[in-house]
């Protein structure tokens, strides 16, 4: 029997007075969340364990390995003039065609360093005895890659760098600041990207051979894509140009080469080098980037602008994500041998896509019979930031699931019960399971996180040899002292994932996310949930370099550097997890 009418305000309002205290209860839940710090903090619990190095004899290489170094190698590089026909006709027919092709597939490979003299030196630490050490970063361009340089190379150039305001001499944070230089620039390998080849943005650098060179340090070096953006290429005017006053960039024909891409450095010689463009492309950084902004997009930009300082521009490019493969020897680790996998996966597209580059390229590494170390910046972030539209808006609203459900809730504000009223709140709920946590597990419809797929795939990834990558996190081997998924490679916090990207102006931990991953193979791990299998090769100490980046008088990129210690033999540690 239905209630009397005289009745339904008052239960509308009890109901609305129950739905203010939940949406209250959940608003207080966030904010707590969101005052958690997205920094990382000093006084890493197992930083002591990461210092001091010592560091052994240098390492003789064996005859035959000496033979199979991969020769000195530099692609066709296209000119000035054939990138502004580029920017007229993106896809080219015949030789031009058959060139690029060739040129995707050419990257440089430099074993200079090697060849001068130079060898590896076996580091050990006191909780790990002999390590491989490893460093990742997206690295912005390159626009900053000489003080890069000058900041690992040298520690009293990177003291001058320190914001005095900020880390006074004789604080805590200072002597944290300088501990992570060491670690980094003490790194045996660098995956690098964001690294730019003969662009005028970045003053014609070729960055991978300038830190390399700085470091004595063998390079491989591969082009995602050129930059063929007639306002880059001194074409047309710039966006920031006075009105009716065109300013144009000042381009040097003879030193543009347009190149943007990803480079891999490491102290041990590299035996061999490959890369080629990857099948799935769902951005076209050419035609996509020139769709007229409408509405919905003018107001995106103006917000970014306004809020996170963060300009939205295009950027026309020929290209896209690659599959990028560097084989160095090293001696002392299992087989001798170690693949680097550099990832840089699309950021303009939905995560379903990025998961779907993420399968391609585990399906080309699926025979490798030795330790695999896969690191990058996989753009890890819940939201699509390529232009939107109003249409757009739309269709992808029709297209999720939970808007149906969302819909019928809305317009059935009048059903008694629990279920609807309790899903009405699910957006508030989900923002805090998800809050800066890739890993947070995906319920459908209810509460979803179309983030993790990428992770599961990994996870769940097995190799010819039965071995997988490690997914591991004990207190005695993470940075933090904490327990989790990947928390011995990847820096864990209390709340999810410490953070290793930044807009220029974040609202606290508004505008920052975890986009840079690692994700190590020893070949010795059969099971990625194994906590019982070896240590050796496994990932140790897992860290994002927060305050070396962002304590500086100027950052030296909007992303955070990470490093990770892998030991060479099994590591005498009690396992506290």
């Amino acid at each position: 029997m239905l209630p009397p009418i005289a009745d339904a305000p008052s239960l509308c309002s009890r109901r609305n007075a129950r739905r203010r205290r939940v949406h209250a209860t959940l608003a207080g839940g966030l904010l707590l969340a969101l005052s958690i710090p997205s920094c990382s903090t000093t006084g890493r619990k197992n930083a002591d364990r990461t210092t001091p190095l010592v560091q052994g004899k240098a390492i003789t290489f064996p005859a035959h390995v000496r033979q199979r170094l991969a020769p000195r190698q530099t692609p066709d590089f296209l000119s000035h003039a054939e990138l502004v026909s580029l920017s007229k006709n993106p896809q080219p027919k015949g030789e031009t065609a058959a060139r690029l092709e060739r040129f995707w597939r050419t990257p440089v490979v430099s074993n200079e360093a090697y060849l001068s003299g130079q060898r590896p030196h076996v580091q050990s630490t006191a909780g790990l005895g002999p390590i491989l050490r490893v460093a990742t970063w997206n690295i912005e361009k390159s626009l900053n890659i000489t003080r890069v340089a000058e900041a690992l190379t040298s520690p009293a150039a990177y003291t001058s760098m320190i914001n005095e305001k900020r880390a006074p001499a004789g604080s805590l944070l200072r002597e944290e600041m300088l501990r992570q230089r060491q670690r980094l620039a003490s790194a045996d390998i660098v995956f690098l990207q964001e690294m730019d080849l003969g662009v005028n943005r970045s003053g014609y650098v070729d960055a991978a051979r300038t830190l390399a060179r700085s470091l004595g340090m063998n390079y491989a070096y591969a082009a995602q894509a050129l930059e063929v953006d007639p306002v880059l290429l001194g074409h047309e005017p710039r966006p920031d140009s006075p009105a009716g006053k065109p300013q144009y960039h000042s381009v040097d024909p003879a030193r543009y080469k347009g190149v943007f891409g990803s480079a891999i450095l490491s102290r041990y010689p590299i035996v061999k080098a490959e890369a080629f463009q990857l099948k799935t492309q769902p951005y076209d950084w050419f035609k996509d980037e020139q769709k007229r902004a409408d509405f919905a997009e003018h107001g995106r930009r103006v917000g970014s602008a306004l809020v996170f300082d963060n300009e939205i521009t295009r950027e026309l490019k020929v290209g896209g994500r690659n599959f990028f493969r560097v084989d160095v020897a090293v001696p002392n680790a299992p087989g001798g041998l170690v693949t680097l996998i550099n990832n840089h996966l699309e950021i303009k597209t939905l995560p379903k896509y990025r998961e779907a580059q993420m399968v391609e390229i585990l399906g080309y590494i699926k025979n490798i019979p030795h330790p695999v170390i896969m690191a990058g910046d996989h753009n890890s972030a819940p939201n699509d930031v390529s232009p939107t539209s109003v249409e757009r808006v739309i269709w992808r609203q029709l297209d999720t699931p939970a808007s149906f459900v969302s819909t019928a809730s809305n317009v059935s504000g009048l059903v008694w019960g629990t279920v609807i009223p309790l899903y009405r709140e699910r957006g508030v709920v989900n923002a805090l399971k998800n809050f800066q946590s890739p890993l947070a597990p995906n319920v459908p419809i209810l509460f979803p996180n179309r983030v993790v797929g990428l992770f599961n795939r990994v996870k769940e990834f097995q190799f010819d040899d039965g071995s997988s990558f490690d997914f591991r996190g004990d207190r005695a081997r993470s940075i933090n002292g904490r327990k989790g998924l990947l928390a011995n490679s990847n820096d864990r916090r209390l709340k999810g994932q410490v953070t290793s990207f930044s807009v220029r102006r974040p609202i606290g931990p508004l505008g920052r996310y975890r986009l840079d991953w690692f994700f190590v193979k020893s070949g010795l791990l059969q099971d990625s949930r194994d906590k019982r299998g070896p240590y050796r090769f496994a990932p140790h100490y897992g860290e994002t370099l927060a305050e070396f980046n962002e304590h500086v008088k100027k950052p030296f990129s909007d992303h955070r550097p990470l490093v990770v210690d892998l030991p060479l033999n099994e590591p005498a540690l009690d396992n506290e997890g």
